[in-house]
Order: structure tokens, then sequence, then C-alpha cells
């Protein structure tokens, strides 16, 4: 293991620290917006850990991770030989292929961060926004992993009280691959 890979997953932990004391506060006080919001930020995280997890080379990492603590972008060299700066896009469509409600929480969590109608959460059904296979995907993971009864309408407040095991689970998640990283394993299927 690496000392910058460590510190990395130090900077990780403390992120994900940080986001569970905000939401636990925000949760208490019944603003799902903002949890949300805090969901996204963990996903955001979540996605990296993936994406880096599944890169072959352990040197391209530790240049990935080196590229965090400088605060520049990362970017990778293309089949041209000119540097892409690698996109949320790019990481996502990785790691929803390791984790598949990836793309879900990340795209419904951005309409929370950025000033959107999701806001309007109070007055009118984000989910409804979404297509009726994203909707239905949403569900099925929701009840896979969380008991959501697959009948109920999706809602804010028929997902509120799993808001916090939605992100327990993205946090054990990330324990469990933060372990391959500082193992230099490979995040596989």
């Amino acid at each position: 293991m690496s000392q910058i890979v460590f510190q990395f997953i130090e900077l990780v932990k403390r992120r994900s620290e940080e986001n569970k004391l905000s939401l636990n506060k925000l949760y208490e006080n019944r603003l799902f917006g903002n949890c949300i919001s805090i969901l996204r930020q963990e996903v955001d995280t979540f996605i990296r850990i993936i994406y880096l997890g599944r890169l072959n080379s352990v040197q391209e990492r530790e240049r990935l991770i080196s590229l965090t603590f400088n605060d520049e972008k990362w970017n990778t060299l293309t089949v041209n030989s000119k540097m892409k700066i690698i996109t949320d896009k790019d990481m996502v469509d990785i790691a929803s292929e390791v984790k598949g409600y990836v793309q879900y929480l990340y795209k419904f969590g951005c309409g929370f961060i950025h000033l959107s109608n999701f806001h309007n959460y109070q007055n009118e059904n984000p989910f409804g926004k979404l297509k009726l296979n994203e909707q239905i995907d949403i569900k099925f993971y929701l009840h896979q992993y969380h008991g959501f009864p697959i009948e109920n309408n999706l809602t804010i407040e028929s997902i509120e009280n799993l808001i916090p095991k939605i992100f327990d689970k993205i946090s054990q998640n990330m324990l469990y691959y933060n372990e391959q990283l500082l193992n230099n394993e490979s995040i596989d299927f």
C-alpha cells in the first residue's frame, strides 16, 4: 500500500463521516432535499472509488489520486495521445457496471444539488419527472436493498425513512472497496 492511497482513503473516510453527521442533522429537521444532496455527495465519492478500483494500473490510480491532492481534475490519455478530462458521466458509467443503482441516485441527486424544480418536492413529486423505466428500476433497488413495498408510489414521503439506510448502504460498500484499493486489488463484479 502506498502512502498516497492511504491518505486518499483517510480523506474519503473523513468526508463520509462528515456527510453522515450532516445527513443526521438534516434528517432530524426533515430537510429531505438537503439529505438527498448529501446522498449525492456520498455517491460522488463512491464513483471515484469504483473508478480507481476498476483501473488495472496501480500507478494510474496513484496519479489520479495525486491530482486530487493537487486540486486538479482527473484526466486520461486517449487513443490519440491527447489528455481528456474524466467526467462524472465516465465514472458513473463505470460504477454502474458494479452497482446499478448508482446511476439513478446520481441523476436524482443532481436535481437536489443544482437549483431545479426538484426543490419543490413538497408540492410536486420529483420522481414523476423521471422516465417510467427509471422509476421502476429505483423501486426495484429500494425493494431489493431496503424492503420498499413495490406497490407503493415513489415520493419523498414514501422513501424518507429509507434515506439514512441508503446512506449507510453506500458507505458500507465504499468501506469494502476502500480495503481493496488499500491492498492494490481491483474491484471486480
